[in-house]
């Protein structure tokens, strides 16, 4: 069985990545600051930006493929710091492109839509619809340097989405549920943009990216763009909980910042290489509910049990 190493476990990306993959792979997951217990995987946690302690859990499992779930993979409408891309994680990148290089290992990348802005929709890998932001300009760099350290990697922008382990405390998706619960949920964004996907769709269609050979950027989302007051709308009435107040003025000027404009992406080349189709946000709604009751949330011991109780 083929091992797999995911970089930063206790993020919701690489959280749902990992209990993913275990079905198929040896995984072994890693935390920046604690070890993640996720049913079927291995876990560690330290420093993600040091070079000793990378090359020797590399050299403790031998993976045949590094999945780096950094800065990039964090969703933008968490709205917290967690979110924000700093200079350290120039420093993550750096090291697990150089020691994925060293140790003859597959990387893939998780990078983030939020290296792009609008007025332009459905960005295309090549869009000049660039974010100026500097936390945008970071994740540029980041991937520019995976291009030169590690020529082969695999780099992915998306904006993923998911239940968080509940030892690392509640997501954004958890957080919002237990708002429209108590009706103290909003006001939420109608102006930023993006095509988010759920963080396990996301799992399979890199395995068969993998399958496939593939290398270079490509963009994996979901098939349809949505604000987060609409998510948050559809997400109430797939919980069966009332939907927030719309706020009456939800137009604007256009937004600008990291992550608050237009980021929606195109999945053209994505499609074309596998010759699948993306899922669309009702399929996100239904496995995201599925997920509470089919077991799957027990695997990352998420959401809270409160969530869960809704959909029993």
């Amino acid at each position: 069985m083929q091992t797999i190493v995911v970089v930063g476990a206790d993020t919701v990306v690489g959280a749902n990545l990992a209990a993913v993959l275990s079905d198929s792979f040896h995984v072994f997951a890693i935390g920046s600051t604690a070890n993640v217990d996720i049913a079927g995987c291995e876990s560690a946690a330290g420093p993600l930006d040091d070079d000793r302690s990378a090359r020797r859990w590399m050299a403790s499992v031998r993976p045949s493929h590094v999945v780096v779930c950094g800065a990039g993979a964090q969703s933008t409408w968490q709205q917290d710091e967690t979110a924000v891309p700093t200079r350290d994680d120039i420093n993550i990148g750096r090291t697990w492109a150089r020691v994925a290089a060293e140790f003859d290992s597959h990387l893939t990348m998780i990078s983030s839509d939020a290296v792009f802005t609008g007025p332009w929709m459905f960005h295309r890998e090549d869009s000049d619809g660039i974010c100026p932001s500097t936390p945008a300009g970071i994740l540029r760099q980041i991937e520019q340097d995976t291009w030169q350290l590690c020529p082969d990697a695999l780099i992915v922008r998306t904006h993923a989405i998911g239940w968080m382990p509940d030892s690392l405390g509640p997501g954004w998706i958890e957080q919002t549920l237990n708002q429209l619960n108590a009706g103290t949920a909003g006001p939420f964004d109608y102006l930023r943009h993006s095509t988010p996907i759920l963080a396990t769709e996301l799992a399979g269609i890199l395995v068969k990216a993998w399958e496939a050979g593939l290398e270079g950027e490509y963009h994996i989302a979901g098939s349809e763009r949505i604000n987060p007051g609409r998510f948050v709308e559809r997400l109430a009435e797939q919980f069966q909980l009332s939907a927030p107040i719309q706020p009456e003025d939800c137009a604007g000027k256009l937004p600008t910042g990291f992550g608050v404009g237009e980021s929606s992406l195109h999945t053209a080349k994505i499609r074309e290489a596998l010759g699948i189709s993306m899922p669309t946000i009702s399929d996100a709604f239904t496995e995201l509910r599925e997920q509470c009751v089919n077991g799957f949330c027990d695997r990352l011991s998420a959401p809270a049990v409160t969530e869960r109780q809704k959909v029993a």
